[in-house]
């Protein structure tokens, strides 16, 4: 149990709020997954790489868009998983459907923007339109087509669907029409982070990298933060990774990373150093503002004074303060839902993390970061910067990526993320690489890669999910 995680217990008795997302603290433990091994070869292997296609992508719920890019009807977005491409677009009737990026006449790519507003989808090939209802509404001179004589199978030419549904402000989609539906499939997961409002949240910047490293390296680089002390040394002066509370929920899975405190790991407890002052206080007029002297307390426990602090606005603050718990209005709640989405939050701000292969090599995948806002009900609407690919071989300038509004520390964090990327898997092809030695800490790498383990077997899928408790050991 780390110290911060004592000194909290020491200080808090048991509350009677019915919060929606349960406190990390008491830790619940978790199932024994075993010790084995963990091979390299799922990192690298074309064959291994079809599997997860077949039996993985295709069959779960993935994340696509913002429901609020969709403000009128033909407004659209397309977005990219592996081999395929998709279209969502608002219709007429105000509906948001999804469909493969695909002309049934000779299967060109039909709408090449990313996003837009359109009435119709016209092919740039030979001109066959469709309406934003996927119905086909015009083939380029049909008499050239003997198939058509007896009548244009509109139909069978119409565009091919995908099953589309909506939770916390976002669009999902399944390749799969008979998959169970999403809220079934987010499970507990799903129930908890409701307390964080997501629907209110406004999308301020999203950027995606192209990465030398398969997307489960992507993935397990970031749900576990036994790394910290040694790739990301500045984290670990402003934050606590080190032997955090862990629980996995089903095929899905949460951590806590905890704020504006000092990992045990370090020595020097106290002092507000500049990195320190940036990172937890910022220039302290928000803590003027309510009422509260500047802090001169220990740095590890900043965080105690935040949580002071916020209980004492909730009744006056737009942000959900009254239905969480004291973790949760300073620290990080950290959730993945299987295979591709991960949400990190606090209550004012939050980052998503959706991880995906590409198309056809598995040395590379591709990293999509969105920054989230939980800003004031009337803020107008900014724009933001474009979305681009920032490809690691030609170098990435992480602060500049996101329009130099992101802070240079992070920034340096997720180059660090980046760079190991190509070092890890490098070394999983050696044929000296015996296998991943996993600890308790990295427990959520050992539970996803059973899952996706679990699902090309056929013992999982979205009509036979674990339980919530699964993989929780409550005795």
């Amino acid at each position: 149990m780390a110290q911060i995680e004592r000194e909290i217990l020491e200080r808090t008795e048991p509350t009677e709020r019915a919060f929606k997302a349960p406190p990390f603290i008491p830790r619940v433990k978790n199932a024994d997954l075993g010790l084995e091994k963990l091979d390299g070869e799922r990192y690298f292997s074309p064959a291994f790489m079809k599997a997860e296609w077949d039996k993985i992508w295709t069959k779960t719920w993935q994340l696509a868009a913002r429901i609020d890019e969709f403000t009128e009807p033909g407004a659209f977005y397309v977005h990219e998983l592996g081999k395929e491409s998709f279209i969502f677009v608002m219709g007429d009737d105000q509906q948001i459907r999804g469909f493969y990026n695909v002309c049934q006449h000779r299967g060109n790519r039909l709408c090449q923007s990313d996003l837009g507003v359109m009435d119709t989808f016209t092919c740039p090939f030979h001109g066959w339109k469709w309406n934003t209802d996927g119905t086909l509404k015009q083939v380029a001179d049909p008499q050239f087509f003997r198939q058509f004589d007896a009548g244009i199978p509109t139909e069978d030419l119409g565009l091919t669907p995908v099953k589309v549904e909506f939770w916390g402000g976002w669009v999902w989609f399944n390749m799969d029409h008979d998959a169970c539906p999403l809220k079934e499939y987010l499970g507990e997961a799903g129930v908890q982070l409701e307390t964080y409002e997501f629907e209110k949240f406004h999308l301020v910047n999203y950027q995606t990298f192209e990465w030398n490293g398969n997307w489960k390296h992507a993935w397990d680089a970031f749900n576990e933060s036994y790394h910290f002390g040694e790739l990301h040394p500045d984290m670990i002066e402003f934050g606590e990774g080190h032997d955090i509370p862990i629980e996995l929920l089903g095929v899905h899975s949460r951590m806590i990373n905890f704020n504006r405190t000092v990992s045990e790991i370090v020595d020097d407890q106290d002092t507000i150093t500049p990195l320190r002052q940036r990172m937890m206080l910022g220039d302290q007029e928000g803590w003027r503002k309510n009422g509260t002297k500047d802090y001169s307390g220990a740095a590890k426990d900043v965080h105690l004074e935040e949580i002071r602090r916020r209980r004492a606005i909730e009744d006056e603050t737009y942000l959900p303060f009254e239905k969480m718990n004291d973790e949760q209005l300073v620290h990080q709640y950290h959730y993945s839902f299987f295979p591709s989405a991960t949400f990190t939050q606090t209550p004012e701000a939050g980052a998503v993390f959706r991880y995906r292969p590409h198309a056809t090599d598995p040395n590379i995948c591709y990293y999509d970061f969105f920054i989230m806002l939980h800003l004031p009900p009337g803020t107008p609407t900014q724009e933001r910067p474009e979305n681009k690919v920032h490809r690691h071989i030609d170098g990435i300038d992480y602060a500049e990526a996101f329009g130099g509004t992101f802070d240079p520390v992070l920034a340096n964090v997720l180059s660090q993320d980046g760079s190991n990327m190509t070092t890890m898997q490098d070394g999983v092809k050696s044929d000296s690489f015996k296998g991943m030695n996993l600890c308790d800490q990295e427990i959520r790498l050992r539970h996803f890669h059973k899952m996706i383990d679990d699902f090309i077997s056929g013992a999982t899928t979205t009509h036979n999910l674990p339980d919530g408790e699964a993989y929780l050991d409550r005795h």
